[in-house]
């Protein structure tokens, strides 16, 4: 069970789906991190149905493969929050994006804080050329946390962001239902209802992804209208979730 003395501190996730060729560098980063910062940690690696070596890298690395059948991103890092042991659980995207050695500094701050979910914010921090679409860093995500501000009285301002740690014991309690991108804004919503602790920081560094070419799984138009219609059907349903 999360934060029995034997077990890990952290469990670190990484949904993947068909990311071989990124995934050796984010899992280098990684255990160069623990070795630096000392953390113990879990390394998972879902796989969602990958056609390529990704679960085999994965496993060659020392992570645990935690297969997801269901297609989409949120369904796949539910599936690693559930096979999550340590105390915190930290998720970001396998393709070289995010940098993963700030994952020993969220830990730090999210214990500091004493929050319950702590978000590392892209928009306030430096964004590399060609990191993130115009639209989506100037119209969609701002006006998406806007909304979700708003409506669930939140401080979040990047609600799109992959790079997140949590109380992994809180994560049960939360209604989760869907399965794609919009799964982002759906946990922020949910744990707005249910009171949790939140609080933003701002990631250092947001890089081009290392998909060598390769279209990202974001679909910006359908995404989008997903993300607006989970928020608003969320906070039509509040008073019942």
């Amino acid at each position: 069970m999360p934060g029995t003395k034997n077990s890990p501190e952290i469990s670190i996730i990484f949904p993947c789906r068909n990311e071989a060729y990124s995934l050796p560098a984010c899992l280098e980063e990684l255990l160069q991190t623990c070795r630096r910062y000392h953390l113990r940690a879990q390394i998972i690696v879902v796989d969602n149905a990958s056609t390529d070596d990704t679960p085999r890298i994965a496993a060659r690395y020392g992570a645990e493969v935690v297969p997801c059948q269901t297609i989409g991103y949120g369904a796949a890092v539910h599936c690693g929050l559930l096979a999550a042991k340590g105390e915190y659980a930290a998720f970001c995207d396998a393709d070289g994006s995010y940098p993963v050695q700030y994952f020993a500094q969220m830990l730090q701050l999210i214990k500091q804080r004493g929050a319950d979910l702590l978000l590392a914010n892209r928009l306030h921090g430096h964004i590399l050329p060609h990191a993130m679409p115009f639209l989506n860093r100037y119209a969609g995500t701002p006006v998406l946390s806007w909304l979700i501000r708003t409506l669930f009285k939140i401080p979040v301002y990047d609600c799109n962001s992959g790079m997140r740690i949590l109380r992994t014991r809180l994560y049960a309690t939360l209604p989760i239902q869907h399965t794609g991108m919009a799964y982002a804004s759906e946990m922020l919503c949910l744990a707005a209802l249910k009171k949790w602790k939140y609080t933003e920081w701002d990631l250092p560094l947001f890089k081009p992804d290392t998909r060598l070419g390769r279209p990202p799984h974001l679909r910006r138009w359908q995404d989008g209208y997903q993300h607006l219609k989970t928020i608003l059907s969320i906070f039509a349903r509040r008073r019942r979730l």
